[in-house]
């Protein structure tokens, strides 16, 4: 049966027969929450990939004590996937950052792009991008990984384009494209440090921006034969790099 998972940057140099002590941070979740006590088993993550498993020797609300039986450390992955989401009303850019964390992404980007119904204000911004960090320390810590996404800052309009790195290859799904993703991914050249997916907003990517990323060598695709919702085109995209990196 699977553990349950907690966070705590405290286990980024723990050791294997430690006894590691945790505030109320870890402990408030794991006693009164999920109700652990002396005797139980958990692992605890950094969220920079060091995992943690041991045995519960003390608990409260407010302390715990865990004996660490291991401790391991998760590699990163090349290439790296990177999945760049436009803001979304309704929240579904949160949607896509919590569903694309569960199936494996390795960094988001904000973007704000031009025809973006919602936007990140600066008098905002700070409150709205940790709104994005909880949800992807969340998802992470359901997906039970030890290795948490790395968020960017909010990028605007064709400054995306500035954004990316001259490694990266780079994906831009959109429903009138005729080249498949499915297609694009089986010629991949794995040379390649990120594959980038770049998600519009509801109303589209202008033609401003898909020119600023076409000129960086992005090649525009297609998912499939239906249309997409902002929320689900980037997991579906994700699926299918994991599924041709042979990582599912």
């Amino acid at each position: 049966m699977s553990l349950p998972v907690f966070f705590s940057s405290q286990v980024a140099e723990a050791a294997a027969g430690q006894v590691l002590t945790f505030g109320e941070d870890v402990a408030g979740h794991a006693v009164r929450v999920r109700r652990l006590g002396p005797g139980d088993e958990l692992e605890v993550v950094d969220g920079a990939g060091t995992r943690v498993r041991g045995t519960v020797t003390s608990a409260s609300a407010n302390e715990m004590g865990l004996q660490v039986a291991s401790v391991t450390h998760a590699e990163v992955e090349r290439p790296r996937l990177v999945l760049v989401q436009a803001l979304a009303k309704a929240d579904r850019d949160l949607q896509a950052i919590e569903a694309a964390t569960e199936i494996g992404v390795d960094e988001v980007v904000p973007w704000a792009a031009e025809r973006s119904i919602a936007d990140w204000p600066a008098k905002k911004r700070d409150k709205l991008a940790a709104k994005w960090d909880n949800v992807l320390r969340a998802a992470s810590l359901q997906a039970r990984r030890a290795r948490f996404p790395l968020r960017h800052d909010l990028v605007r309009g064709t400054g995306l384009a500035g954004a990316l790195s001259e490694g990266d290859t780079v994906y831009v799904l959109h429903e009138a494209a005729e080249l498949k993703l499915s297609q694009a991914l089986s010629r991949f050249d794995a040379g390649s440090d990120r594959i980038v997916l770049v998600v519009g907003p509801e109303g589209g990517i202008s033609d401003a921006e898909l020119e600023a990323l076409s000129a960086i060598g992005a090649d525009t695709v297609l998912l499939g034969p239906t249309v997409l919702r902002s929320s689900s085109a980037g997991a579906a995209g994700l699926v299918m790099a994991q599924n041709s990196l042979g990582r599912w």
